[in-house]
């Protein structure tokens, strides 16, 4: 059986079967045998396929490659990635991991040795796509070593070793392919204590009672605090390492999941999901039990996640990360003024909604600042929208009729009732990815070959959506209060035109810290710099400096930015987030 995960295979074994195996797997942790971490492997593949209209059909690509201890075993037992990918509308991205190098109980000195790096240097041969190494790595060795008697020199040692070592980890897995992305996965609070203590039928037997008592049982303040001091550590070696990403969510399942039940040992209490203040939350909480991987009725890890914790926090890193990573040479949000949803009956709205109530049909309009492209040569063009509600029968399960005019699709940029007749430029049926029917999960649309010659950088785009469902349903998308969910434009451009590669090659020059507080650095230019030019999620430029290559941009509000870097022979385009 081939040992990657791959996700094309053919189911041979029924669900009953896999059940089984998978309480076996799950009980015997670390001294899992290796035909049954197989099998493991497999009966995720089998049943988180999501078939694609054959019509609509694209390729897929391998793009990252997931590595590290047990959190990176169950990531890719539970098929994480590739859930929370197509949730976000990139279902055509695909992750890779393999049982040699996502490890149940591996620490960092495993990826120090030989026979490792041998084996994810030639993953890496042999998927030349892959641009994202995914590294979940450190946990067994700061918690697995540590107890609550260590003085502060001793801790102080053990994390300067583990510091030491995942620094050469991450140096070597840069040096595999120019411009290489490191992803540190991080982790969030354990639960020990909650979950050994209360309705444990286990008692001392559980299999996470002896991690508790070799580290004489620490409180959840005592470990959360070790977990956030190592946590700090990272965040800064990421701020100054350009290549490398880290988001500090140690609190993030108190946000999502919530204490709804009051905790059942000290402090007890409870608070309710989206309340805790990201991204430490309470550290004297531990992540909520039911966040926690469950075995099967009988009782809780104390460290692992369920399949919803794991996609909690890859969504997080997809949010802040990888959704915009994907996207190809430049991305556009939608100007938020001029967005909206118009009807048949004449009717303007600023939702985005889509389909039919009561008889009436509606539509969004959606504009995008394409004055803002680098480029007058569009080669392909994709819409990400994120589902806020449904209603009645998704108007996505038919066709989606998708129109674009260079400029106003009215009179004026604003939604009008006329816009509704109005003329266009082009009308065609569109492909549409993702996972349509959930609230939360983004959907693509492809924008049709024929548009392209309608998307120039001389006046602004307006698209409308229309469903050619004719039964009652709607469909209503965020707009751009957020711009994490934001609609967006994602353009790639024709390379056939002499010199694109350069003009957007990401590699060309680095931008660093990101994400970024005070300053931005650049760095990497071969020609001077004569301006910069940051642009908001609307489109706006809100700085602009000459001949710089430290900027400060302490004073913007917390969000994402573009910036368009200028010199004398190329064009680069970056982003960044400001904290």
């Amino acid at each position: 059986m081939n040992k990657y995960l791959s996700y094309r295979i053919e189911p041979f074994r029924s669900k009953t079967v896999f059940a089984k195996e998978l309480k076996y797997i799950i009980l015997v942790g670390d001294k899992l045998p290796s035909m049954i971490k197989k099998l493991l492997f497999v009966f995720v593949l089998i049943f988180s396929l999501h078939s694609a209209n054959a019509q609509c059909s694209e390729q897929e690509e391998v793009k990252v490659l997931l590595i590290g201890d047990s959190w990176a075993f169950f990531m890719g037992v539970d098929g994480t990635f590739n859930n929370v990918y197509e949730s976000w509308g990139h279902n055509n991205v695909k992750f890779l991991t393999t049982l040699d190098v996502a490890v149940n109980g591996a620490r960092t000195t495993d990826f120090l040795k030989s026979n490792m790096q041998t084996d994810i240097r030639n993953i890496i041969t042999l998927n030349p796509d892959i641009d994202v190494i995914h590294l979940s790595i450190a946990g067994n060795d700061v918690l697995g070593q540590w107890d609550v008697s260590f003085t502060q020199t001793e801790l102080d040692a053990l994390v300067d070793e583990v510091y030491s070592q995942t620094d050469s980890i991450i140096r070597f897995l840069k040096t595999l392919k120019p411009g290489m992305k490191i992803v540190f996965s991080g982790y969030v609070y354990p639960n020990f204590e909650e979950v050994i203590v209360d309705a444990n039928p286990l008692g001392n037997n559980h299999p996470f009672y002896s991690r508790w008592e070799g580290m004489g049982f620490p409180s959840f303040l005592e470990i959360n605090t070790i977990l956030n001091d190592f946590s700090e550590l990272i965040e800064d070696y990421a701020d100054a390492d350009p290549q490398v990403e880290f988001f500090k969510v140690p609190g993030l399942l108190q946000y999502t999941f919530g204490q709804t039940i009051p905790l059942a040992v000290a402090p007890g209490g409870s608070y309710a999901p989206f309340t805790q203040a990201m991204p430490f939350g309470d550290p004297s909480y531990p992540s909520p039990q039911k966040s926690m991987r469950d075995y099967f009725g009988i009782t809780r890890d104390c460290f692992h996640l369920s399949p919803k914790g794991y996609r909690d926090l890859i969504g997080y890193h997809t949010q802040k990360f990888y959704h915009k990573f994907f996207m190809d040479d430049q991305y556009l949000f939608a100007n938020s003024s001029v967005n909206g949803s118009i009807s048949s009956m004449q009717g303007v709205s600023n939702d985005l909604i889509l389909g039919v109530s009561a008889g009436e049909e509606f539509g969004v309009i959606l504009d995008f600042n394409t004055q803002d492209m680098n480029w007058d040569a569009v080669g392909e063009a994709e819409i990400f929208l994120q589902v806020k509600s449904l209603y009645a029968d998704n108007p996505l399960n038919e066709a989606l009729s998708l129109s674009i005019v260079a400029g106003n699709l009215g009179s004026t940029a604003m939604v009008e009732g006329a816009d509704w007749t109005a003329s266009v430029d082009a009308e065609a049926s569109a492909c549409v990815f993702g996972n349509k029917n959930n609230v939360d999960n983004w959907i693509r649309i492809k924008v049709p070959s024929e548009f392209m010659a309608y998307l120039k950088n001389n006046s602004n785009t307006q698209f409308l959506l229309q469903s050619t469902n004719t039964v009652e349903g709607i469909i209503e998308f965020n707009n751009t209060n957020d711009p994490d969910f934001a609609p967006v434009l994602n353009l790639k451009y024709d390379e056939t035109y002499v010199g694109i590669q350069q003009v957007f090659n990401d590699d060309l020059i680095l931008l660093f810290p990101n994400p970024a507080q005070d300053y931005i650095q650049l760095h990497g230019s071969k020609s001077p710099i004569y301006k910069v030019l940051i642009y908001n999620a609307l489109g706006q430029v809100v700085l602009e400096h000459s001949n710089h290559s430290k900027i400060y941009v302490g004073d913007l509000p917390p969000a994402y930015y573009r910036v368009m870097i200028n010199t004398s022979n190329e064009v680069v385009v970056k982003s960044f987030l400001k904290n």
